[in-house]
């Protein structure tokens, strides 16, 4: 009969054709580990059974026993959770002999049939893959010191080609050893970069892909910290979430025109990569697709594309009503566009902007529009009537950091008392506020690069060479009238 267990209960599974497993109450210290109850949908004993979920002091070897007690009875470790492999100081694992459901294998972590179940992150070297061996290849992803994969030639599931895994067939790319250094050039015929292939590979520096490439899975290149190139060939139709996150060294890329969606976080953390361009074809990207790009200055947008545009490097709608997304590199000041009528998101992770101007035109602002702009000092806003929103257009940021205690809001001579209004949606209230004189222009700040990036006559449009009263935009996001230009 199955043992009934009750109390926390969750399902979980190494591979989606196992069963689910349910666990039972909170972990137990038990010598220098910690194990808990569990038991799965094919369990039909009365047999105490419990997973090792994690050690006290972290060894470079892990000893998994075959039984220990378990309040007054024998209990089996037929599980290790997954969460010790991504220890970067576990070198080997040792199981006892006597196990009935795991046995360990130069070091790794195998089930009693034969099934790869763990590679610890702190082993190296080239790994074979067995005629019969049944693994889940993904086992083998971000393994740091794996130097090479071989597959035994018979093998009717798998190939090796120069010790990268691939399907039998050869047209899908599945590991590439992250402990593998220098550049790599994908061979031609390949179709499918899967899913984090290459994740972790910090050594590797250059990656050519070749023209049959149509599809690359989500996190693809994620951590490679080191590449400094990748091409992406035309036809692939998505750059999916997370593709380049951590890629620090990414320095340059050129998004094909068959590209049309952008998925969420794809160029988190690419702190060299300070421009790209948007092609016409891209008419999907996610709320977050731009988040975190801390390196970015400049977002260029093709001028048909009919969904996106660019305004001093900055993302827009294609009417120009809502706010994007501020490159997360921007610093110093940033005057957002006239006719612009939503924020939300836009300047999320702008940590070094220093000021924004928010025309008359803008009547919403949104959740998290200025989340962690550690460096927000003053924001200027035409509006004489508060944009309404909540408290949390500056939440979510560490260290219960508030920018109101740092950040004051300027407002139109005589709004002061609107803007001191204390409702539930008037978060401005919160700010230290201070009124200007309002001549269409706030002149926010001082420039060392004097050159101009956009010119306007005072009515709007675009200036001409000639002498006159002008508004110049300088490339820094400063703002000046200026006579005589």
């Amino acid at each position: 009969m199955k043992r009934l267990l009750i109390s926390c209960i969750c399902l979980c599974g190494l591979t989606s054709t196992e069963a689910n497993v349910y666990y039972n109450g909170l972990c137990t210290k038990i010598g220098d580990n910690y194990y808990q109850e569990f038991w799965d949908d094919e369990d039909e004993s009365d047999d105490v059974r419990v997973e090792l979920v994690y050690w006290n002091s972290a060894p470079d070897t892990l000893f998994v026993p075959a039984t220990i007690e378990w309040a007054g009875e024998t209990a089996y470790v037929d599980r290790v959770d997954d969460g010790f492999f991504q220890d970067y100081q576990l070198k080997a694992v040792v199981v006892d002999a006597d196990n009935r459901s795991l046995t360990s294998q130069d070091g790794l972590l195998f089930s009693n049939d034969g099934t790869l179940m763990g590679w610890p992150r702190g082993k190296g070297g080239v790994f074979t893959i067995g005629k019969d061996m049944q693994l889940n290849y993904r086992l083998l992803i971000n393994r740091p010191l794996l130097t090479a994969i071989e597959v035994d030639e018979n093998d009717t599931r798998f190939s090796s080609r120069d010790g990268v895994l691939f399907t039998k067939d050869g047209l899908q790319l599945l590991v590439y050893p992250a402990g593998r250094e220098g550049a790599y050039s994908v061979p031609q015929g390949v179709t499918t970069i899967t899913g984090s292939a290459f994740n972790g590979s910090s050594h590797l520096t250059e990656l050519q892909l070749p023209e049959t490439v149509r599809e690359i899975g989500v996190s693809a290149f994620e951590g490679c910290s080191q590449l400094r190139h990748v091409n992406i060939p035309e036809g692939v139709e998505e750059l999916p979430s997370s593709l380049f996150a951590h890629c620090t060294q990414l320095e340059a890329l050129e998004i094909p025109s068959t590209v049309n969606r952008l998925g969420h976080n794809v160029f988190w953390d690419c702190n060299s990569l300070k421009t790209i361009n948007i092609p016409a074809s891209v008419t999907k990207m996610e709320y977050s697709a731009l988040w975190y790009d801390y390196g970015m200055t400049d977002i260029q947008v093709d001028e048909s594309n009919p969904t996106y545009k660019s305004i001093d490097g900055i993302v827009y709608s294609k009417d120009g009503t809502q706010l994007l997304h501020c490159p997360c590199g921007r610093t110093g000041t940033v005057t957002i566009a006239k006719g612009t009528t939503t924020l939300d998101h836009s300047f999320f992770c702008c940590e070094k902007l220093e000021k924004v101007v928010i025309p008359a035109s803008v009547e919403t602002i949104g959740e998290a529009t200025f989340s962690e702009c550690y460096s927000l000092s003053s924001i200027y806003t035409e509006r004489e009537e508060p944009a309404p929103g909540k408290v949390w257009v500056f939440w979510p940021t560490v260290n219960n950091f508030w920018l109101p205690s740092q950040c004051t809001i300027y407002v139109p001579k005589g709004c002061k008392e609107k803007y001191q209004r204390q409702d539930d949606n008037n978060w401005w209230s919160r700010f230290w506020i201070e009124e200007y004189e309002s001549t269409g222009i706030a002149d926010v700040g001082t420039s060392s690069d004097k050159s101009a990036a956009s010119r306007y006559a005072l009515d709007g449009r675009p200036a001409t060479g000639k002498r006159s009263l002008k508004i110049v935009r300088q490339k820094d996001g400063i703002t000046k009238k200026v006579i005589g230009y």
